[in-house]
């Protein structure tokens, strides 16, 4: 826990902040219940007239991706309220970057006003990365500009290979999607290394990973120079943000460090999936257009397909290994490299 300091607002106006935030948190919970039930429930033939979907097996798989939206935003937004709960003002501040996250991930919009609203002014201007050297410091280090050893090429060689072996078994012995897609597991390893190393190792990592899987990649998933960057080379290095998502960094059992590693997987997996929806809306759809669903617009299918590749296939996986290997390689990170390099 950092240590407490003098804040911008007095004892009753923090009570009355941490009040407001809790209170806000049960607006979003209301609307996704709302909008949960009313998308399980509602029958076939009103869904179609307001979806304007016409196809049975399409009309299902919107039903499907809107449950399954609101499910998500569901339980972001009770992670938030859990939050709020438990925490004090102190620990409101200190995990300033989790609340906001958490209030965009649930679509939270009074309370990510609200919490903005509050650090802008808790913020003192010799805190900032412009002011504080050792913050500097520290940020160029997550990054990884710093004195490198045979360790950090040997480590990202080996996270290569590692990265290569699930690629493949990812392509040729797991069930894929009828137009590409399926569990990825090749993000796991990336997001590791970039963690417990940094982010410039994670993105070297994943941008040799994603040159090196051209050898093995099957015909017909890569048709274009542009299909190659968006399918895999970006979402290969997109991981390397790991780095600069530590937060607090333990090996405990606290339940703010499984919010930490949960946001770090979940803004991951979105930027991959935005990537993902981008290739199929820029490149696929335009050069394949009989292969979106019937009823479909372009990106409506793209927000649809990538949606069930990414988050029912990929997501739980990752964010159920994710933690299990950091935590256990936490100490390494704590020990090697806050001690050695000082941060």
């Amino acid at each position: 826990m950092e240590q407490t300091v003098e804040n911008f607002y007095d004892a009753k106006q923090q009570k009355i902040i941490l009040w407001t935030a809790k209170i806000f948190c049960i607006v979003p919970i209301v609307l996704y219940l709302v909008f949960l039930v009313l998308s399980a429930s509602l029958n076939a033939t009103l869904l179609s007239d307001l979806l304007h979907i016409n196809n049975d097996e399409n009309l299902q798989n919107m039903q499907l991706f809107l449950i399954c939206f609101c499910s998500f935003g569901l339980i972001f937004a009770i992670l938030y309220a859990v939050s709020s709960w438990i925490c004090k003002y102190d620990e409101y501040l200190n995990y300033k970057m989790q609340f906001i996250l958490l209030s965009i991930f649930s679509l939270n919009i009074l309370n990510l006003v609200l919490n903005i609203t509050i650090y802008s002014q808790e913020l003192k201007p010799q805190d900032t990365i412009f002011k504080d050297k050792t913050k500097q410091k520290k940020f160029w280090q997550l990054f990884g500009i710093r004195k490198w050893y045979t360790f950090d090429y040997v480590i990202i060689a080996l996270f290569v290979g590692i990265t290569l072996a699930l690629n493949y078994i990812e392509s040729y012995l797991l069930p894929q999607l009828p137009n590409g897609g399926g569990v990825a597991l090749k993000y796991i390893p990336l997001i590791i290394l970039a963690f417990i190393h940094s982010s410039l190792a994670g993105w070297i990592c994943g941008a040799v990973s994603s040159l090196l899987a051209i050898l093995f990649i099957q015909s017909g998933f890569i048709i274009s120079p542009w299909s190659f960057i968006l399918d895999y080379f970006l979402p290969m290095t997109t991981p390397c943000l790991a780095g600069w998502m530590r937060f607090k960094v333990t090996n405990d059992k606290k339940y703010i460090t499984y919010i930490n590693y949960l946001i770090m997987c979940i803004t991951i997996m979105l930027i991959i999936y935005f990537w993902q929806i981008l290739a199929a809306v820029a490149v696929w759809n335009v050069l394949y257009p009989d292969a979106i669903w019937k009823g479909y617009a372009g990106w409506l299918y793209a927000f649809v397909y990538n949606f069930i590749h990414v988050f029912l296939f990929t997501y739980p996986l990752t964010q159920i290994v994710v933690p299990i290997a950091l935590r256990g390689l936490a100490p390494v990170y704590i020990n090697r490299f806050q001690q050695h390099y000082g941060y």
